[in-house]
């Protein structure tokens, strides 16, 4: 089935590494796409913004690709994102049929060698991104927290995906360097899991990307405070909120947060498997670079106020 939902949310973004596709191997790609269907591998649950940017993406993606494949959503949520970056890369198919966006967590837990990772994070291939999104607190006004320090003085509930997801690793860490008193709550599905144990108050917050909220509930936007952004540049709509990095005084600490800073910089990025063929990948990079500039694309992006 052709995911098509006009859902809110691309930024018309930066792509790294176009090659350039020659005629011959475009048609050999198009011979090969034709009449298939191409999965992309979310590694979040439904009602995030990783699966509503690719809902978006598909039917533009479906354009450019070489032969006018169908473009469907798989939805791998668990384990902070390990479960769906571990698949793609050991399971997914390699024949550029399969896809993924992962989380911004993948790097890193790659670098630290986490327990259950068993991909080799720079062996991806990648093919494109939108919205080099920023991680926040981000707390309901009705607790009264409205700075990091009020959070040393009261605890606050966050709701958490995992043990390897930011959203469990960057509360955690601020709890040892700054004496926070966040309270993690494990083992919702994905960022959109996070956000209906909100709406039943059984969290109170949460540590994740701030475009994302804006995306899945934008009402929420005058109802939450930002207490904190976990990034090295301040957001653009709340840019008197104070960077994580730079509330942190010691040194070797420091050193720890100006690292979580940088865990957003993946963004929402696609990216293939290792072994996709070179020129089904230089196709996959073409068809995400033409599908954000193309004009429509870009005024709906406009529309949805995306980021």
């Amino acid at each position: 089935m052709t995911i098509r939902n006009s859902l809110p949310s691309l930024a018309v973004a930066t792509l790294a590494i176009v090659g350039f596709v020659a005629p011959a191997a475009a048609d050999a790609v198009a011979d090969f796409c034709k009449g298939k269907t191409i999965t992309v591998v979310v590694a979040a649950g439904p009602g995030g913004g990783h699966t509503k940017y690719t809902q978006y993406l598909a039917p533009y993606l479906e354009k450019y690709i070489p032969g006018g494949p169908t473009v469907i959503v798989q939805n791998m949520g668990s384990v902070g994102g390990t479960k769906a970056a571990n698949f793609l890369y050991t399971r997914g198919r390699k024949d550029g049929t399969m896809i993924g966006i992962q989380l911004s967590d993948t790097p890193l837990a790659s670098r630290l060698r986490t327990t259950g990772v068993k991909y080799v994070a720079n062996q991806f291939q990648f093919l494109g991104g939108a919205d080099q999104s920023r991680s926040a607190f981000v707390v309901y006004k009705s607790t009264g927290i409205t700075s990091i320090d009020d959070a040393k003085k009261n605890q606050v509930i966050l709701g958490s995906t995992g043990k390897g997801s930011q959203t469990y690793v960057v509360p955690t860490l601020v709890n040892s360097m700054l004496g926070t008193k966040f309270k993690v709550i494990k083992g919702y599905r994905g960022v959109g899991g996070i956000y209906l144990a909100i709406d039943k108050a059984e969290v109170k917050g949460f540590q994740s990307s701030w475009s994302g909220m804006k995306i899945a509930r934008s009402h929420w936007i005058e109802k939450v405070n930002v207490i904190a952004v976990n990034a090295h540049t301040h957001l653009t709509d709340r840019p008197d909120v104070p960077l994580l990095k730079d509330l942190v005084t010691d040194p070797n600490d420091k050193k720890v947060a100006e690292l979580m800073a940088g865990n957003m910089i993946l963004g929402r990025g696609w990216l293939a498997p290792p072994g996709v063929p070179a020129d089904r990948v230089a196709a996959l990079r073409m068809a995400f670079e033409k599908s954000f500039a193309d004009p429509k694309a870009m005024a709906g992006a406009k529309q949805r106020k995306m980021t």
